[in-house]
């Protein structure tokens, strides 16, 4: 189903490939070779979807091999200033996996580096006894976002590493995970999943959570908490986190805080989102205007895909990121990224709910 949307939007497949010994982790681990209609195969996916003991808990993306530009490397002095025989094997192992994937992108110049990356979830195995794995809802829309991710990595085409696919700005990081959430509420795209042709087009899958406000106001409190903490306040030497988080649900939440608590020590992305958490509400309001403007009536449209792949997915962090929204909405009075731009996407809203908090 996934394979047949992307084909349709971005003329991509996924395709099974076959793995070597050792090459993966765990014998659950499936390879998928990601395949351009024009251009052959673009990268990799290792899809890590089952949960198991030792396993990390949660869903992920993380990028093994960015797509760079390759062609005017300065390879030949790489081991210049290398004098030990470890550092030497290091470069020349590193050299090696980067150096065993290049190819000529048409419409492109110069030669790229072709990307790898590991999808994790963490779905019930399949059994023997049990049968094949019915997903939740929730597990759908997670594959979703992930993959969201992935195509970010797969398509991007960047001439340095460190503005390869989703490495670029944070708070613009979610806008193309979160929009894959949105063509799950599509009937005509769930259709794609449907093999048998039992499903009626016109029917409605939209799973409404009655507790979606709830959960958005806890992303509220939650990113004002990040803002706090990352403030000048936090340099204080009388600065509490704790007292910081009460008085902030004392003020603000829904539910009191309960004393001798301290739910901060659980948050997570306060490191890798460090006063960035607002961006999984800031882009959740700009995949829904996205999805209403350019996908909502023709999810399918090709046109659409390639507009959306060559504007946003290919230059992953290498082009302002204000610059690609305001072509792809049409929207120049948001090309600066100004204050005024901000309150622009705050004037949006969330038009249509589809996010679960706490992805990658």
């Amino acid at each position: 189903g996934l394979s047949r949307l992307f084909r349709n939007l971005y003329g991509i497949s996924l395709r099974l490939a076959r793995v070597t010994p050792g090459e993966v982790w765990h014998p659950d681990v499936r390879k998928l070779e990601v395949v351009d209609e024009t251009s052959g195969v673009i990268g990799w996916i290792y899809a890590d979807l089952f949960a198991r003991r030792g396993k990390p808990s949660g869903a992920a993306h993380y990028t093994v091999r960015c797509s760079r530009r390759a062609d005017d490397d300065d390879a030949h002095r790489d081991l210049e200033h290398v004098w030990d025989e470890d550092t030497l094997k290091a470069v020349q192992l590193s050299d090696k996996f980067e150096n065993a994937h290049r190819a000529r992108i048409p419409g492109t110049e110069g030669v790229f580096q072709l990307p790898v990356v590991v999808l994790l979830c963490e779905s019930a195995r399949p059994t023997a006894r049990k049968g094949p794995t019915i997903l939740a809802w929730h597990e759908v829309l997670t594959l979703f976002h992930e993959m969201g991710h992935a195509m970010h990595s797969m398509i991007g085409r960047t001439e340095y590493q460190n503005v390869s696919g989703t490495r670029c700005a944070t708070d613009f990081v979610e806008l193309p995970s979160i929009l894959m959430e949105h063509f799950l509420q599509s009937p005509k795209v769930l259709s794609l999943f449907d093999i048998k042709g039992n499903m009626t087009t016109g029917s409605t899958h939209h799973h409404e959570d009655p507790c979606r406000s709830i959960d958005t106001h806890t992303q509220i409190l939650l990113a004002a908490l990040d803002q706090i903490y990352h403030s000048p306040a936090a340099l204080s030497p009388e600065f509490d986190s704790t007292a910081a988080l009460a008085m902030l649900y004392e003020s603000r939440g829904l539910i009191p805080y309960v004393p001798g608590t301290s739910w901060q020590t659980q948050f997570g992305h306060l490191f890798g989102y460090g006063a960035t958490y607002y961006s999984y509400l800031f882009d959740r309001a700009i995949a829904s205007r996205v999805w209403r403007k350019l996908f909502a009536d023709d999810p399918l449209n090709r046109e659409t895909g390639e507009r959306y792949k060559t504007g946003i997915l290919k230059f992953g962090g290498g082009k302002d990121p204000w610059h690609m929204v305001s072509t792809l909405l049409d929207a120049p009075e948001m090309v600066n990224g100004d204050a005024e731009a901000m309150a622009e996407v705050g004037r949006w809203k969330i038009e249509d709910e589809v996010s679960v908090p706490g992805r990658h």
